[in-house]
């Protein structure tokens, strides 16, 4: 009979040749580091905004309002005629004849009383 051969395990056997490695040795150039330019920004220009000045007060309104002056003895809020606190204020004569038509504690404020008022 024929002799089977069951070197299955073995491998065939490779020639190892070794090669010649050339050395390479690296260089290190040092040149001068060029100074790195930092972006500069464009100015932003911005609008002048010229400021507008205070309308000044006139000097003679062209209908001059007759102003009464009242005195009320508490805070009161007409949804129509306006509000008066308590103490003196100036109202329109219009706005004072109706303060007056209730019964609400307004009356009229007398000049004497004014002037001893802004005299304090």
């Amino acid at each position: 009979m024929s002799e089977i051969n069951n070197d299955l395990n073995e491998a065939p056997e490779v020639e190892k040749t070794e090669e010649p490695v050339a050395e390479v040795k690296a260089e290190v150039v040092e040149t001068p580091a060029e100074p790195v330019a930092e972006p500069v920004a464009e100015p932003v220009v911005e609008p002048v905004v010229e400021k507008k000045a205070k309308k000044e007060a006139k000097a003679a309104p062209a209908v001059e309002v007759e102003k009464v002056a009242l005195f009320s003895e508490r805070n009161i809020n007409w949804a129509e005629v306006g509000k008066l606190v308590a103490g003196y204020n100036l109202v329109s004569k219009e706005d004072a004849d109706k303060w007056l038509s209730g019964n609400l504690k307004v009356r009229l404020a007398t000049p004497e009383e004014l002037a001893a008022k802004v005299a304090k």
